[in-house]
Parts: C-alpha cells; structure tokens; sequence
C-alpha cells in the first residue's frame, strides 16, 4: 500500500530505467570452440574455451556463463553431467566446478589448481557411485562427493617415461586409465596404486597400433579405446581394433545400454559411426564435410546427437539433418582495440597482424542475442582481409577501423560506407616497399574542428600524416623530424590541434620516442620543422617506446610507455611542462582511457592501475586474482569507457570484461534529474543513483516540507549517490523526498522527487 500511495503522488518525476550495479563485473568471450557436449535435464550444454553456454529447447533461449558468473576460470578442457543432473567442469588451469541445473548453486573445488604441478589441466571426468574420477595433466585423483574431499592420486603408472592423461574408466574391479602412451591397468582392491608396479601397461605390442588414447568408454562390459587410428576393444590380455575403423582419428565415444557411437575427424570434416555390438563393423550414422569435432554426447532421442567443434559451436544432429547451436558472441577472443561511439556501442578491432579475426560491434541496446555483430572476411568480401586491428571513433558518428595492408573502413549506421586502400580514391600509400598495395592504417582521431586525421604507418614516401578534407580528399603531412621513421600505430589530439603519435603497439615494438605535429607552428620548436617534432629519453620522456596516448579533460597529455607515463602538461612546449606518475613507474603502459571524474585507467601487462586525475595518486587496481578471475587476464591491451552508461570495457587477448563504475561524463547544462530505483527501498545494499547532473554538482536531499535530509557532492561526475540515510547516518523514513542538484556557483539548479519505502 505504502509503495502504491508514494507512487501515485511523485507528479512527474523521472525514473531510471534499471541499470548495471556499480562494482558488477561481466564477461563476454568467443565460445565457438567447444571442448565437450553433454546433455542433462532437457538441456544441451557446452563447455567451451570461452566458459560454458546451456540452451534450452523449448524455449530457444541460451543462457552463457563466464568466470563473472562463477565459472572458476573460461578455458573450460572437461564437463561431465553426473547422475544427479549436476554438471561438472575442468578448466585449463585446474579448476573444477559444480554446476546444479535444478538449484543454480555453484561450488568450486580448487585443491588441483593451487598444486604445485607445471601441467594441471583437467581433461576428464568419470562417475563410479560415490566417487567422481577426476582426470588431469598429471594424473587420477579420486573425488568422494559425500565428504565433498579429495581421496588418493594416482599418478605413476609404470610406463618408462611418464605420460600425459588423458581418460579413465572403471569397469567392475579394474581401473583404465588412458593416456598419451597407451593403457594402464590395475585392480582397485591392489593395496597400493601409487606404486608403479601395480600397474599393467598396454601399448602398440599389446595390440593398440596406435598407443594414444583419445577417447574411451564401456559397453556391454567391454572397454573400448579411442585412438588416431581407430578403435579398440579390451580382450583381457590385450587390445583388438573394431572392424572398418582403422585409420580413423578417433575423438569421443557414446555409449549406453542400446547405442554405441563414435565420432571421427578426417579430411576437413567428421562422421558418426555406431556398431551394434564390438565385434560389429561400424555403421555411417551421419557426416559433416566442412566442421572438425572434439566431443560427442546423445541428445533428446536415440537418434539425436550433439557434437562439439572447433569452429561453429555445437552442431546438433536431429536423426535427418544438422542445426547449429551458437549463442551470439564476439568473433574470437582477441581484443587489441576499442572505442566507444556516441550511441554507446562498443567497436572493436581483434589485433594482430597475420592473425586478425576482423572487427566487432557490441550494441548493449539491443535483444541479447544480437548484441553483437561480427565483421569478417567471410561475411564482407571488401574487407579483403580479418587483420583490422586500430578502432577509432570519426566525425558524425562515423566510426574507422584500420588494418594492417588493407586501408581503413568507415562504418555508418552498423554497416560499412566505404573502404580507403591504396586504390581507392582517396587512397593511402603501402606500408611495404615489396608490396605496392599494402597500406597499414595505424588510427584516427578528431581535431577540433572536425575533421578525421589518420596516421599512414611506415609510409613508403614519407607522408605518415593525413587530414581527410571535404570527405573526399587526403590531405598529407610529410614528417620533417630528423630521422623520422613513421612507425605509427595510434594519434590522438589535443584542444590546440596538435597531433600526437604512438610508434608501438605491444606485440610490436619500436623505439623511436615520441612524435607530434601542429601545422599553426604553435608548439614550441616546430617553426622550423613544418610543425613537426620529437621527444625522446634525452627531453624528459620515460621510455622510447610509446605505446600509447590520451588527451584528458585538462587538455594534458598523458604518453604510456614501456616503462610508465609522461604527462604532458604543457602541450604547448612538451620539452619544459612535463611530469611523471609514480604509481605506475616501470610499468608497461599498454592502453589509458580517462573517465567522467577526469581519473585514467591504465592497462598493462600486470592489470589495470586506476590513477587521479593529476596521477599522483592510487585509486584502484584491478587484476585476475583481487577479482577472483572476474578480470579475464591481466594483459590488458585495451580500455574504453562508456561515459554514458558508466562502463570500463576492458580488453585482452581472452575475451573481454566490462566493469559498472561510478563515474559518468556530466553534462554542459541541466535538463532533468533521473533516479533508480524510484520507488526506493531502504535499508538498501545499492545506493539511489542520481543522473543527468553537471560538472561539480552537489546534492540535497529534501523532506517535503523543506527539512535538509542529507547534502553531498557528486561522487561520480555526471551522477551521484544516496544510500537512503540522513545527516546522522540513520535510515530515512517512507516518504517522498525532494532532490536538488546545483553547481558550485548555484547559477545551474534542477530537482525532482523520489519515492521512499522503509522496510
């Protein structure tokens, strides 16, 4: 009632829609590349190298998680589903976690990760009642689910030289375990299994012709041993292949009481094969010439398969024909570049020369499954090419992502415009003197008035610099500086017009220091080099090699190097107004974006290092450990900021995290306040957000009769924060309460109302 009474009296007040909390992580990873399938509880599942994705039949719908939604880590090797439809999963670095479809309750279980073994991936899992055989890199440890607690290890199987495992099966009093050089064998009831000598061992002169094991399984009391040249059955003193299957990369079994399947990769595709019983010849159940498979599982039916494959996700075969299962996602997990538009969407330019996946947009706007679009080779012939690696945000708009060898691309309105190579008109010069038609476009940025300037890397004729002019012509800037060489892969500008050039990119070194051109000569010794000038070591900078640059609010510039940042405090005349930060002395400064309150995210090698404005000063750090994983690697090679919705996006080469901050760009003027959540319920773990404020606004918090509740400044530029409690610091009674935001001279006032329920 008190919620309805409140409601119906805030006479026009603004609500904010629901929004991300401030503090909450999420990740979003490629999870085309499936390392197992399992079906449990009507539900198909996928453990990928980007975490774990569920798709539900009836009601189409998918449902991804990543290590910010209790996943332990992404790179998921493992995945079983127990008997109680609970899912088990392993992780590259050791992890296991359990997963309960009926609950939604996670439990992690770390022993095996915190191990000091050098390889400790998890490649199996095995059920036997009580007991969950976990398989990993090293060995067998038994897990007792009713103690939730590791038992034994076995991990010394009597073979000469010790191997990597890879299964393990239990078929009545025998223990198999499969591994990279054949079969051991031991009885569970032998009163020491760590002892090698209690192991029996069976390799190519016991009937495997090719001792690998890469997939095993039990059927009808008989074991059967995958391997890269077919299939194997256990005889009790050794192995016999299954007829027809020689020479076929064995990748997984299926078994159960009436099906016995296998999937093989040959040529450029894979096949499903049964066998009625294991001294049968092997039947063609289905093929697929264009998709390589890594695991098999049974779907709904007898008849229904699900394979995992490298490239596509899950492929689902229906007894008749193959439907794909893929939740929308990033094309891969490379993420060397980003920026942010004026709408709020999300560009990204996947990296690395000789190894780019294209480009990508992440549209936060739009229905989940169409977030994200993917730019390739392969859907966009004009491309020519998936090297795009620099994503910059143009005029009007627009939005440039430059390539290594194929130009630039202008995208307008989610598609492409145009694309700018070296026989385009305008065109760019190569990059290569053997290569005519090779021009790498290292970025572009804005000036103050508009116009698109784009740095031409390596030029082979010298112009590295280019303003684009009337939309259609390139304007170009030969550098003068002695000994230029034009290695540019980022440009950024100030307020003055001056362009400012990085020579690095992380995986691309190149010592020459730092670079700059104003063509007003305003800089300080540029009047005689045609605007153009140098900052090495020997003029204050930290470090030659720059990796990266930003302009912050203050018009100062802050150049990231391989060992810290200058900042440039006098654009103007670089060499005499400079300083260093020393909270990120020695570090490699590998990307810096700079948010609503002015502050700078830095990404290096060793995470992100959030500074103040002027860099003297600590804030915040960021990396895989302190955020229990929620970072998805500490190499951060990109951050952008949305300085609307107040999200950090941060870059890697595992995927990419984004974090809600507090700090959101303010506004030149007031229009309207907005509030979430409006009603307000108190006490309340996340504080009332206040939007749609100016630079340097305070707030009060009003009863309505006039009574001054709470006053604070904003806490995060263009937004503050109230946590429903009074000057005194006790709980606000139900009510409505009226917020005023001013700024610091009070020529600027707006205020609504909000609504207020105590608990």
């Amino acid at each position: 009632l008190a919620i309805a009474v409140v409601c119906s009296i805030l006479n026009g007040s603004h609500s904010l829609a629901r929004q991300g909390q401030v503090g909450q992580w999420k990740n979003y990873t490629d999870m085309k590349s499936v390392t197992a399938v399992a079906f449990a509880a009507q539900r198909e599942l996928a453990a990928t190298g980007g975490g774990l994705f569920m798709y539900d039949g009836s009601s189409g719908r998918y449902t991804r998680y990543t290590n910010s939604e209790n996943l332990s880590s992404n790179d998921l090797t493992a995945m079983m589903a127990d008997a109680g439809n609970r899912i088990w999963l392993g992780s590259s670095t050791g992890t296991v976690d359990v997963f309960s479809i009926a609950t939604n309750a996670w439990q992690s279980i770390q022993d095996i990760a915190k191990s000091n073994r050098p390889q400790k991936a998890i490649r199996g899992f095995f059920e036997k009642g009580d007991s969950v055989f976990v398989v990993s890199d090293f060995g067998v440890s038994v897990f007792i689910v009713s103690r939730w607690e590791f038992g034994d290890t076995y991990a010394d199987f009597g073979f000469v030289i010790r191997p990597a495992v890879t299964e393990v099966r239990v078929l009545g009093n025998q223990i198999f375990v499969g591994t990279s050089q054949g079969v051991a064998a031991a009885s569970l009831s032998s009163p020491n299994l760590s002892a090698p000598t209690s192991w029996t061992t069976y390799g190519a002169g016991q009937g495997l012709s090719s001792p690998g094991v890469t997939a095993m399984t039990v059927y009808h009391d008989t074991l059967l041993v995958g391997t890269a040249d077919g299939v194997f059955f256990f005889t009790g003193n050794g192995f016999q292949q299954l007829g027809a299957t020689a020479g076929k990369s064995i990748v997984a079994f299926v078994s159960t009481n009436d099906v016995l399947a296998f999937a093989w990769n040959g040529g450029s595709g894979f096949s499903i094969e049964s066998a009625p019983q294991v001294n049968a010849a092997s039947v063609l159940v289905a093929s697929n010439a264009s998709l390589q498979a890594t695991s098999l599982a049974l779907g709904a039916g007898s008849s229904s398969f699900l394979v995992g494959t490298t490239t596509l996700g899950v492929a689902e075969w229906d007894g008749s024909q193959w439907q794909s299962r893929l939740p929308n996602g990033p094309q891969s997990n490379l993420f060397g570049s980003l920026c942010v538009d004026p709408s709020g969407v999300l560009w990204v330019g996947s990296g690395i020369s000789g190894n780019g996946r294209g480009f990508y947009r992440l549209n936060l706007s739009l229905p989940v499954d169409n977030q994200w679009k993917n730019f390739t080779l392969s859907q966009y012939p004009v491309l020519k090419s998936n090297d795009y690696f620099r994503a910059s945000v143009g005029a009007d708009g627009s939005v440039w992502i430059g390539s290594w060898g194929e130009g630039v691309v202008e995208v307008v309105k989610d598609s492409i415009r145009r694309k700018l190579d070296a026989t385009s008109t305008p065109s760019f010069f190569t990059s290569d003197p053997n290569n005519p038609a090779y021009p790498v476009v290292g970025g572009e940025a804005v000036d103050p008035e508009g116009a698109s300037w784009f740095v031409n890397y390596i030029a082979a004729n010298g112009n590295y610099l280019s303003r684009l002019v009337n939309d259609s012509t390139l304007q170009r800037y030969r550098c003068t500086v002695l000994a230029c060489d034009g290695h540019f892969t980022a440009v950024a500008i100030d307020q003055n017009g001056t362009k400012w050039m990085a020579n690095s990119e992380p995986f691309q070194k190149n010592a020459t220091g730092l670079y700059y051109f104003n063509e007003s000569l305003t800089v300080a010794g540029t009047d005689n080099t045609g605007g153009w000038g140098q900052m090495s070591v020997s003029d204050g900078l930290t470090n030659n090699t720059v990796l990266s640059i930003a302009v912050d609010a203050d018009n100062n510039v802050w150049v990231g190097t391989d060992l810290g940042v200058t900042i440039i405090t006098d654009p103007q005349n670089p060499k005499a107004g400079y300083m260093s930060s020393f909270p990120l002395r020695e570090q490699s400064i590998q990307t810096i974006a700079v948010d609503g309150l002015n502050d700078k995210w830095i990404g290096t090698k060793e995470g992100i290092f959030v500074v103040n404005s002027d860099g003297t000063q600590l804030l915040n750090q960021y990396t895989v450990i302190n955020t229990n994983g929620q970072l998805v690697d500490n190499d951060v090679r990109a951050i952008a900021i949305d300085q609307r919705r107040g999200i950090a996006y941060i870059g890697t080469q595992k995927g990419l995290s984004s974090l809600q901050i507090a700090a959101v760009q303010p506004l030149q003027s007031y229009t309207s306040l907005r509030f979430g959540p409006n009603p307000f319920v108190v006490p309340n773990s996340q504080p009332l957000t206040i939007n749609n404020l100016v630079s340097n606004s305070t707030v009060k918090i009003l009863a309505v009769n006039g009574t001054l509740v709470a006053e604070f400044p904003a806490q995060g530029g263009g937004r503050a924060f109230w946590d429903g409690r009074d000057r005194r610091g006790n709980v606000v009674q139900t009510g409505i309460y009226v917020v005023v935001a001013f700024t610091e001279n009070g020529n600027q006032v707006a205020k609504g109302k909000v609504a207020v329920v105590r608990k």
